[in-house]
């Protein structure tokens, strides 16, 4: 029939058959859709997506763990904050689908004021649990995850409003969390004090707690080391004093017995024979000198005292190069040696070290200047040091594990200058002390539209070709192939 051979009529059939065909695709893409409930998380930081380092610790997880959000069913946080809501639950959604060891919760705090004031009770929290908090809980251990915790944001000093978001930190908290309660016991470190010690700084114990540490302190000149002890965390004494002899017989004695110790040494303005002996148990000591980095690339801008070290690799550092953090040797660093003679059971490792455009300088009165004397010793030297310390008795090895750095590295004053670097620093080597894998660490995610977008000139010349060049073409193209078919039908 003519009809058939007609050439509207192909193209009319044709047109109607796509349109058909593009709606069975539609609906069953909409199907697929819905059973497998897939979502794309299409935002640069893919803040609603958890990250391969959760992804894979959750997997592992061989406890099972109650993720508990603590919100009105529809709830949303106030304001700014509404796309957090979202972001929270979304997540939730990921962690139990990477694990069936999670298991995910709600509870309405207004319909379950008996149970929310549990989770407070028993997670030592005074102040009560705020919306959209996340409880996380395992057999033994709990720990919340207040909503404040789970962002930083900008406040107008004025008004007191939230002016933006600068980063959420959701993933990283809960996974801390997970990784907290699903541990077991927590490690006890106590930090020592007796000879004018300053106090340890609050934020870091709450970090070191974070991260499944109990931190207590132990007066070691009126006090025996404690039973319960895994680590002792040593500062070094007030600089004018030493230890006291019944101090130094204590840790040693602590020490020797498979003991665990992280030294914080710094100069000293007194002699300090009792701490010199305990050192050198060891295979360390301390010269009296001052280091200097020669190398601007490794010092703050202007000071060349505070030194950013090479990292050596070990298990302590291998995270640090992973993660690509930053450590830093506080003012004035002590010179920290290892000796040439000790003993053979000893194996010491550097951690840190200086270029060997580093030098030394004596004594303190000549510190103050930046130049290099004639009479400065050059060379390279290291500035955070591991010792492990084994013995084999009866075919069984025993281990003693030290740690020891130049400086209180650990003040909050140097996360100004580079993050939690030397943080993850004193972490990862009171985790090495004990054999405990590393923590996990999870970055925070800047807020769509925040990440600022660079390109460099070469980029922008070849946005720029394609634009106004490549693009034109393209469509003069596809419009010359248009016109030629249509020509020839």
């Amino acid at each position: 029939m003519k009809i058939f051979k007609d050439k509207r009529f192909r193209y009319g059939t044709f047109s109607t058959v796509m349109v058909l065909f593009a709606v069975v695709i539609f609906v069953l893409a909409n199907l697929l859709a819905g059973e497998f409930d897939r979502n794309i998380d299409l935002t640069a930081q893919q803040i609603f997506t958890l990250t391969e380092q959760s992804r894979d610790f959750v997997e592992g997880l061989d406890r099972d763990v109650t993720l508990t959000l603590i919100a009105g069913v529809g709830q949303e946080l106030p304001g700014g904050l509404a796309e957090m809501s979202r972001i929270i639950s979304h997540l939730l959604t990921e962690y139990d689908a990477a694990s069936s060891y999670i298991r995910i919760e709600q509870r309405d705090p207004l319909l379950n004021p008996a149970l929310i004031h549990r989770f407070a009770a028993d997670a030592g929290i005074e102040g009560g649990i705020s919306s959209h908090s996340v409880v996380v809980e395992s057999a033994d251990a709990i720990r919340v995850v207040q909503s404040y915790e789970m962002v930083d944001f900008d406040i107008n000093p004025f008004t007191g409003q939230i002016m933006r978001i600068t980063s959420y930190n959701i993933e990283r908290e809960i996974t801390r969390a997970i990784h907290h309660v699903s541990m077991g016991a927590a490690t006890v470190v106590y930090y020592v004090t007796g000879s004018g010690e300053d106090p340890l700084p609050p934020q870091f114990v709450e970090f070191l707690e974070a991260e499944n540490f109990e931190v207590r302190e132990v007066n070691l000149v009126l006090h025996d080391v404690p039973e319960d002890a895994d680590i002792l965390f040593i500062p070094m004494p007030e600089r004018t004093r030493d230890w006291t002899e019944t101090k130094a017989s204590r840790i040693l004695t602590f020490l020797e017995d498979e003991g665990r110790a992280f030294f914080a040494l710094d100069h000293a303005l007194a002699e300090t024979p009792n701490l010199a002996n305990v050192l050198d148990d060891y295979g360390l000591s301390l010269t009296g000198y001052f280091i200097f980095e020669g190398d601007e690339r490794h010092i703050l801008p202007g000071r060349f005292d505070y030194i950013i070290p090479n990292l050596v690799r070990h298990p302590i550092t291998e995270s640090l190069f992973v993660r690509g953090f930053n450590n830093i040797a506080p003012f004035l660093s002590a010179e920290m040696q290892i000796n040439s003679v000790r003993r053979t059971t000893l194996d010491i490792e550097p951690l840190w070290m200086t270029t060997d455009s580093a030098f030394v300088r004596s004594p303190y009165s000549e510190a103050a200047s930046f130049a290099r004397f004639p009479t400065d010793v050059g060379g390279q030297f290291p500035l955070a040091i591991a010792v492990t310390d084994r013995i084999f008795l009866d075919g069984t090895a025993y281990y003693t594990r030290i740690v020891a750095v130049n400086g209180l590295i650990y003040s909050p004053w140097y996360n100004a200058y580079i993050g939690e670097g030397n943080w993850h620093f004193v972490l990862n080597s009171l985790q090495w002390m004990k054999d405990q894998p590393p923590s996990i660490w999870v970055p925070g995610r800047v807020p769509p539209g925040q990440m600022p977008l660079l390109i460099t000139g070469s980029e922008a010349n070849i946005i720029g070709g394609i634009a106004m060049g490549g693009l034109p073409i393209v469509f003069l193209g596809v419009g010359a192939f248009v016109w030629l078919r249509r020509r020839h039908n």
